[in-house]
């Protein structure tokens, strides 16, 4: 049986299977942080050097963030950080699963005047119905309120799945924060420390405010799958459609690396590279 490297308490497990999110402080060291923090922004760079427009020029999804996917594909330093197994070990305490896919990672840099993220779910989005999944949410800087710090629904994730949220427009017909499902509950802010990460579940609800600071705020997420799940739809879904994954087929794959156990080698990256900027939802 594996060790945890980073073992959590019982009470920080329930405080996530209650509140469908929690925070887990220094995760990274201080060293780690700077060597994976110039590995994302390089990344970011590299994709992006050719996008020259102000913030007001973009999209509204793109004023949001910008997003940046599966950059454990294409940086062997990134995918130690994707396939860190202090990490993946904290997504199988949380999840109380005792195998972990890595489904995918990203960059979400939001700009210095940055709109702020539409409220909406994760889950519902990818055709994985129910399976257990939980997102590793890591500032390599600190987050404030003022750049754009995200906000959690408490309990939101009992509610199941509720009606998809198209955040690439500023205006929506339905509200899930009015949602009955949610009985009135609010979204509460959480501000968080470079090297530290926020958790949370596949269906909780949760937000990002504006950036009113004059740094771009930079965050690498990475959203962990239990293995042994079954494909619920045929939704497009980059992973699982490069591997060939069906209806009804056990979700794996080489886009879906294991990550806990840990391995004793880093994945191949993929030939076939799925999609690597967006827009698809993030935080």
């Amino acid at each position: 049986m594996n060790e945890y490297p980073l073992e959590l308490s019982q009470d920080k497990i329930a405080e996530f299977q209650s509140r469908g999110f929690v925070v887990t402080d220094d995760v990274l060291t201080f060293e780690e942080l700077k060597r994976y923090g110039a590995a994302v922004d390089d990344e970011v760079a590299l994709r992006t050097q050719a996008d020259a427009r102000s913030v007001t020029e973009k999209s509204t999804y793109e004023q949001s963030f910008i997003q940046c996917m599966r950059l454990w594909e294409t940086s062997r330093t990134i995918c130690e950080l994707s396939c860190n197994s202090k990490l993946a070990g904290i997504a199988a305490q949380l999840l109380t699963e005792p195998e972990i896919l890595l489904w995918q990672d990203q960059a979400l840099y939001k700009e210095a005047g940055g709109r702020e993220t539409t409220a909406h779910q994760d889950q519902p989005f990818w055709p994985i119905g129910d399976a257990p999944l939980v997102s590793a949410w890591i500032p390599l800087c600190d987050v404030t309120v003022s750049s754009g710090a995200m906000a959690y629904v408490p309990g939101s994730h009992k509610a199941g799945k509720l009606t998809i949220v198209d955040i690439t427009h500023s205006t929506e017909p339905y509200d899930i924060l009015r949602d009955p499902a949610l009985n009135g509950a609010t979204p509460e802010t959480v501000e968080v420390a470079a090297g530290s990460a926020v958790w949370h579940h596949g269906f909780t609800v949760h937000q990002a405010g504006a950036n009113l600071s004059d740094e771009t705020r930079r965050v690498f997420t990475s959203v962990y799958l239990a293995r042994g799940y079954r494909r619920a739809n045929a939704w497009p879904a980059y992973p699982l459609d490069r591997a060939g994954i069906k209806e009804g087929e056990l979700m794996e794959g080489k886009g879906m690396p294991q990550v806990w156990p840990p391995q004793t080698v880093l994945p191949e990256q993929p030939a076939n590279r799925g999609q690597l900027t967006g827009p698809q939802y993030g935080k």
